[in-house]
C-alpha cells in the first residue's frame, strides 16, 4: 500500500459529517480521531460507529494526535484556531496543516459533483485565523 494520510477533524455537524463521509471511503486515509461538543452530532455517532476516537474538547483531541498530516477545523469557533496555532508553536508541530472551512465545503462540492459550492455555516471564519 501507498502514503497514508492522517487526519483528525474538529466540527462533526453541518460541514464535517458529509467530509467525514466522504473521507471514509479511502483506504490511503487513516482518521485519528474526531471532537465535537455534541455528542449526538452526526459525524460523532459516525465515528463511533467505525471505531474512531471521539472528543467533546478539541484540544484534547489536537494534543492527542499530534503531529497528525491534515487537521481539519470546521468548528466555527473562532477563538480555536488561535489555540490550535498556538499549541504547534509551542510544541514545534511544523507538519500539521490546518484545513479551513472553505477547503472542505470544496472536497465536499467536488465529491457530491455539484455545481456550486456548498454553503458556508460559518462565513465569519475567514482567512488564517
Amino acid at each position: 500500500m501507498g502514503e497514508i494520510l492522517s487526519i483528525a477533524l474538529i466540527g462533526a455537524g453541518r460541514t464535517g459529517t458529509p467530509l467525514l463521509q466522504d473521507l471514509l471511503k479511502y483506504d490511503y486515509i487513516k482518521i485519528l480521531g474526531v471532537a465535537d461538543i455534541d455528542t449526538k452530532s452526526p459525524g460523532m455517532q459516525l465515528a463511533e460507529e467505525h471505531k474512531i476516537a471521539c472528543f467533546t474538547d478539541p484540544m484534547e483531541l489536537v494534543k492527542t494526535v499530534g503531529q497528525v498530516d491534515i487537521l481539519v477545523e470546521v468548528s466555527g469557533d473562532l477563538k480555536l484556531k488561535e489555540q490550535i496555532k498556538n499549541l504547534y508553536e509551542q510544541t514545534g508541530n511544523r507538519k500539521t496543516l490546518i484545513m479551513h472551512d472553505l477547503i472542505a465545503r470544496l472536497l465536499i462540492s467536488l465529491c457530491s459533483r455539484s455545481p456550486q459550492l456548498t454553503t458556508s455555516f460559518h462565513p465569519e471564519d475567514q482567512g488564517i485565523g
